[in-house]
């Protein structure tokens, strides 16, 4: 009973880990795509990112893939011990994050301000930001994190940039007059259950492949034990 429950799991394994490693491989392929059709900018970029965090997924699903079809103690318990520390920081990590909100929007006020201020002030000249910049604000129909639009003003020509203004047909545009900071906090606080939640969910599976990955390993132990 206990070998066909080991060998259902090993499949299971080897199946949830194939998915993850195909995901991965997509993920490197995004990044890679990105990066060759953006050579000129930054190479420290969401793509350069994007490539190593599919490169150590791969890596992490191919212990799992391979030590359950090839039946390996060590690829296996090298993969359930780096799933369980990722399950433990992950944990960690959650909680720190709900402490966090817990103290108000203060904090969040400023950490959110600092981080939009240094994209902010690269817009005219890091096309990338420029582009991340322009879709933040007309998502949520935004202009600038402060009163005064210096970060969002064109030093030559003196006018705000265009993605401060609503796209109408109409030759009098409509400035948004919401600020970028406050936007962005609202939504990260609106779904920060929803983030939490998910990230949750992944824990509990990185803890499930974790508990699989040690009851093949030691039913392949077993069966040295018999042979």
């Amino acid at each position: 009973m206990m070998g066909c429950l080991s060998g259902i799991a090993r499949y299971i394994l080897f199946l949830f880990n194939f998915l993850i490693l195909a995901a991965a491989a997509g993920l490197i392929a995004v990044g890679v795509l990105y990066k060759v059709n953006n050579v000129g900018l930054d190479v420290l970029s969401v793509s350069t990112y994007t490539i190593v965090v599919g490169v150590v997924i791969a890596l992490i699903a191919f212990f799992g893939c391979c030590g359950a079809i090839k039946e390996s103690r060590c690829l296996l318990s090298t993969y359930a011990y780096v799933m369980v520390t990722i399950f433990i920081l992950q944990v960690v990590l959650i909680v720190l994050a709900f402490l966090a909100m817990k103290n108000g929007n203060l904090e969040l006020d400023e950490e959110v301000k600092t981080y939009l201020t240094k994209i902010y002030e690269n817009i005219f000249t890091s096309p990338e930001e420029a582009d991340i910049v322009n879709t933040l604000q007309r998502y949520f129909e935004c202009c600038g994190i402060d009163k005064s639009y210096t970060l969002v003003t064109n030093a030559t020509s003196g006018l705000l940039i265009e993605s401060c203004f609503s796209d109408t047909d109409t030759q009098q545009k409509v400035m948004y007059m919401k600020n970028c900071v406050n936007e962005l906090r609202d939504f990260i606080m609106n779904n920060a259950k929803i983030i939490g939640g998910i990230a949750i969910g992944v824990a509990l599976v990185e803890l499930v492949a974790a508990i699989f990955s040690f009851c093949v390993k030691d039913n392949i132990s077993r069966q040295h034990e018999f042979v």
